[in-house]
């Protein structure tokens, strides 16, 4: 998920709409934007030939030409009206736009449209450009109508590329996964029949690394051997492994329902939200996966529940981002004051992120912020909104990140809805943390990095949280910390 403001409308934006950051939520608005149905005033078909009137909510009824020039140049005009870099990052968008919309009128197929599209928001080279098809929509057109996210299924798992190998670094006790036998520290070579390096052709160099060597790239990794794993529920996963012995084996189970709650948000198609915390002696570790309005109290809950521990571990590894507003509520319960997380920067407006001290408990009672050690994990699936928290929180020194260089990909965007139907996710903000590090590109680097071992995950370890706990066990106590207020 990433983080997008709720309107493109610049004087909102420069009256202080900051407040107002949200994920992939509500379509774009202002000069420029239109919803289905509209075309794009300055297209004309080579024929002249005018739009077909379409039901209200549906894409407008043209010849495929003229609809594929109309969505091109309104994808083009909006990343043009909007892009927080006036000069484009450098790339000559009207050259762009000379070279690539000729293909986009004679594409034969929506397809092939979407591959010029592809290719024009990839000039850019940054994160939170993305052409979502119109097929993602949920089957009544309003994701509120639905009850469940899909079909989809889930394996249970979670996979990540160390050390040249997909190596498998969760497996969910109750999960399909489970059953059939996978574990921690497993390596997966083939999915469905698929060998790993066949998948991930183009992204590695010859000796398994990723090419190039960034965040950006290893995010990519991730984000293809998540889909190799997605798939519809009740359906079969087959997996080759190299188990705790070292012997090949081929695994196969059905893909079980998702765990969490259905969480349903602007326009987008419903999301899965998991929040669990746990006690491991006396630290509260609190894991999410998703920055929701809903995830917000059970949070608050979990930290009062852990306020009189040693101290308190937020593992956002895994956790792709959400709405960055609340950054600074969720910020809040460890901050004894207002104190600025990072500036978010358009073309014409500069909005800050201020935490504020949450002084009143769930049960609406007089509290303190906690004062203890406060541990942030992250890893190369951690994005946008949970990167702008971590970055935030270590900047000004109230945290201590371990793990692995997170995602690089903190760019906030809108969606917009094209003519043909489908949707376009464009950047439209800059971020950078309170010392004004920018993390597009570059993650959050880990006070402590820890890369997770194959010998240590079979062990039933977590080297990551482990390293968490010690530093925390070596701090002072939140009694301490609040004794020194």
């Amino acid at each position: 998920m990433l983080p997008a403001l709720e309107s493109a409308r610049r004087p909102a934006l420069a009256a202080g709409a900051a407040l107002l950051v949200l994920v992939l939520a509500a379509p774009a608005q202002g000069p420029g934007a239109q919803g289905p149905g509209a075309q794009s005033p300055d297209v004309q078909g080579p024929d002249g030939l005018a739009a077909t009137p379409a039901p209200a909510g549906q894409p407008a009824l043209l010849p495929d030409s003229v609809l594929h020039l109309a969505t091109f140049d309104h994808a083009w005009t909006r990343i043009l009206e909007s892009y927080y870099d006036p000069a484009m990052g450098g790339v000559d968008w009207d050259e762009a736009r000379r070279t690539l919309r000729p293909a986009a009128g004679a594409a034969t197929s929506t397809e092939e449209l979407r591959g010029v599209i592809r290719t024009l928001i990839g000039s850019l080279e940054e994160s939170h450009f993305v052409l979502i098809p119109g097929e993602a929509r949920t089957p009544e057109g309003d994701p509120a109508e639905r009850e469940d996210p899909g079909e989809e299924g889930d394996p249970g798992l979670e996979l990540r590329w160390i050390g040249g190998e997909a190596l498998v670094v969760r497996v969910s006790d109750a999960a399909p996964a489970h059953a059939a036998g996978v574990r921690p520290g497993f390596v997966v070579r083939a999915i469905d029949g698929r060998p790993i390096e066949e998948l991930l052709d183009g992204l590695l160099d010859g000796a398994g690394a990723p090419e190039p060597d960034t965040p950006l790239t290893l995010a990519w990794i991730h984000g293809v051997l998540h889909r190799a794993l997605a798939g519809a529920r009740h359906d079969s996963l087959a997996l080759r492994v190299l188990d705790a012995e070292g012997e090949e084996r081929e695994l196969e189970f059905l893909r079980g329902a998702p765990p969490g709650e259905v969480v349903r948000f602007g326009n987008l198609p419903p999301v899965r939200l998991e929040v669990e915390s746990r006690e491991v002696g006396e630290v509260g570790v609190i894991r999410f996966t998703g920055w929701f309005p809903s995830a917000a109290p059970r949070i608050a809950e979990a930290v009062d529940r852990f306020r009189g521990h040693r101290g308190i571990v937020l593992d956002l590894r895994g956790n792709p981002g959400g709405v960055g507003g609340l950054v600074m509520g969720i910020g809040g319960h460890f901050l004894d004051e207002r104190i600025e997380l990072g500036t978010m920067r358009t073309r014409d407006a500069e909005v800050r992120f201020i935490a504020n001290p949450q002084r009143v408990g769930p049960e609406g009672g007089r509290v303190v912020p906690f004062a203890g050690p406060l541990a942030i994990l992250v890893d190369p699936m951690t994005g946008s909104t949970s990167e702008i928290f971590a970055a935030g929180m270590q900047a000004i020194e109230r945290a201590r990140v371990f793990g692995e260089p997170s995602a690089g990909q903190a760019l906030p965007a809108l969606i917009t809805e094209l003519p043909n139907g489908d949707r376009l996710m464009h950047a439209i903000a800059d971020f950078t943390g309170p010392d004004g590090t920018r993390i597009e590109g570059r993650g959050v680097i880990p006070d402590e990095a820890i890369v997770p071992e194959r010998g240590a995950l079979l062990a039933g370890q977590d080297p990551v949280l482990d390293g968490a706990l010690r530093w925390i066990s070596g701090s002072p106590s939140s009694h301490d910390m609040e004794q020194e207020r």
